[in-house]
């Protein structure tokens, strides 16, 4: 079906106002849990901004229109001022280039959070080393492919003659897309060891499995996106308007586990803190909170240890396997009972 520019305004609207509800959220409640500021922290300001001056330029390009929908879109109406063409035509460009930041920085957030989780096991080190320097190298062919696709660049603000059908960008959109999708799949491999480490509750395997099923939803989104684009010959505003869905989608998959881990920390901690608060020695003092059992989720260690912020010291007590006691993080009580670095040993082998 074909869409019209104030719908695609709208949709853009609409999925950029969420996006940033769901980055500045997970800024209150990492100051709100008092975190230091790490790496993650500044791409979530960072994706804010680029999200921020997508919507802006699209509100311009989406108002002045473009040569591509002049030559190939039949219900665009006559058009004779080409300077608001040519500018239209060159801000497309722009906000090609920052709809990629955009998607790339929600898998940069992914790839931190899901790296951390594993960090020490072996073979997940090294997906995840692949997986950094397969996101530098395809957001690199990614603006690449959309400035050059067309050459001379000016092709792709010309209307007479005919520029061919490189200002349709379907190129630009196939490695992005296609890009997009090797990444995601990379990032679910990485997150297996979650799964197959050890056993876990009915539960915790519906909360592992519901985020594998948030990972491949975003690849049906990238899916369906080409098609439809494609089904539209490469419309401006089919291309804008599904952009701003997967920008959403992506932004809502790499930033959930997050907000959500760090409110059932929060949730927890303050549960044994109340419970805690009953408990009286032999001499009648307050006694502090007896071990857990044996049964405590491991899960909830692996949202601690996402959660924590990289420094050197978290590194080194994330690669050190634990034994009874206490870890130096007062975030992470490690007993006998309560974790077992068996699986860990053995799997990393």
């Amino acid at each position: 079906m074909p869409y019209d520019s104030p719908e695609a305004q709208n949709v853009g609207y609409a999925c950029a106002a969420l996006s940033i509800i769901i980055l500045a959220g997970r800024l209150v409640v990492s100051r709100w849990r008092r975190e230091p500021f790490d790496f993650s922290f500044f791409l979530v300001v960072l994706s804010m901004l680029v999200i921020t001056a997508r919507v802006v330029t699209n509100n311009y390009y989406l108002k002045f229109g473009t040569a591509n929908d002049v030559l190939h879109d039949p219900d665009f109406p006559e058009h004779n001022d080409i300077s608001r063409l040519k500018a239209g035509s060159i801000l497309v460009l722009f906000a090609r280039v920052l709809l990629t930041a955009a998607l790339w920085l929600q898998i940069c957030l992914l790839l931190l959070f899901y790296s951390r989780i594993t960090s020490g096991i072996t073979w997940a080190d090294r997906l995840t080393k692949t997986a950094w320097v397969t996101v530098c190298l395809t957001f690199i062919a990614v603006v690449l492919a959309t400035f050059l696709e067309c050459r001379p660049i000016s092709l792709y603000w010309q209307v007479d003659p005919d520029p061919g059908h490189c200002v349709r960008a379907y190129a630009q959109l196939l490695i992005q897309c296609i890009a997009n999708i090797v990444i995601d799949l990379l990032l679910l491999f990485i997150a297996y060891p979650l799964i197959c480490l050890r056993k876990r509750s009915l539960s915790e395997y519906i909360s592992l499995y519901t985020l594998f099923a948030l990972g491949t939803f975003c690849i049906v989104i990238t899916i369906i996106r080409v098609v439809l684009i494609f089904n539209e010959d490469s419309s401006q505003t089919a291309r804008s308007l599904w952009a701003s869905v997967q920008m959403f989608v992506s932004c809502f998959v790499a930033n959930a586990p997050t907000i959500y881990g760090s409110l059932r920390v929060v949730r927890r901690k303050r549960s044994g803190q109340r419970s805690g608060q009953g408990y009286l020695d032999t001499n009648g003092e307050p006694s502090s909170r007896p071990s857990r059992p044996e049964v405590e989720s491991w899960l909830k260690m692996d949202e601690e240890i996402a959660l924590r912020p990289i420094t050197p010291a978290t590194r080194d007590t994330l690669n050190t396997p634990l034994v009874g006691g206490t870890t130096h993080d007062e975030n992470i009580v490690a007993t006998s009972h309560y974790f077992n670095p068996a699986p860990l040993a053995s799997y990393a082998r």
